[in-house]
């Protein structure tokens, strides 16, 4: 039996387009970031939450992550988590953006299975790949991010450049983003 992967809440951008933390906006009786721990919850036991350069949202019951290189956006999210992964022995990761709450678990899981014949698999709308709803191999993923990092290449999809990445077509509507209080009155 494969071994479940470690899943992670992305929750650690600086919401400056919301005016406010977005990962804490209420959101069906409860805040965007534990609806994607809920989420995430559903497809694996192994969740943790990456929450950027401070340490915040200890006291949501997941370990706490924090960006160990700073400053180059969500690669270094994707690198913390791989790292933490890695460390830990586990070989496959999963991650959702809490921006992007209408993913369903079911897509979670379709990335995963994927995982068993690729090295990155990542949903996909009209807009294109969607990187911050994906799963990775951890070890040729971390080795690909660490190359990225030393070279300069920041955007998270160039990155991946030269990993086998397979997409998965999704719905638009599962992928509203909920970064400007307009788009967040669009989802409540």
């Amino acid at each position: 039996m494969t071994e479940p992967p470690r899943a992670f809440a992305v929750a650690g951008g600086r919401s400056s387009r919301m005016g406010r933390d977005k990962a804490l906006l209420p959101y069906r009786g409860s805040t965007l970031l534990n609806h994607a721990l809920g989420v995430l919850r559903e497809v694996t036991g192994d969740v943790a939450l990456l929450c950027g350069p401070k340490r915040r949202y200890e006291d949501l019951g997941a370990p706490v992550i924090t960006d160990a290189v700073c400053g180059v956006g969500p690669l270094g999210g994707l690198y913390s988590a791989l790292l933490s992964a890695s460390i830990d022995g586990r070989n496959r990761i999963l991650w959702l953006g809490v921006d992007i709450p209408l993913v369903p678990s079911s897509l979670l899981e379709q990335l995963i299975v994927r995982l068993d014949d690729a090295d990155v698999a990542m949903a996909r709308t009209s807009r294109g790949v969607e990187p911050l709803c994906a799963a990775f191999r951890t070890a040729p993923t971390l080795e690909a991010v660490r190359r990225a990092l030393l070279d300069g290449r920041l955007k998270l999809t160039s990155a991946l450049e030269g990993l086998n990445l397979v997409a998965i077509d999704a719905d638009d509507a599962q992928f509203v983003n909920v970064n400007s209080p307009d788009e967040y009155e669009q989802i409540k």
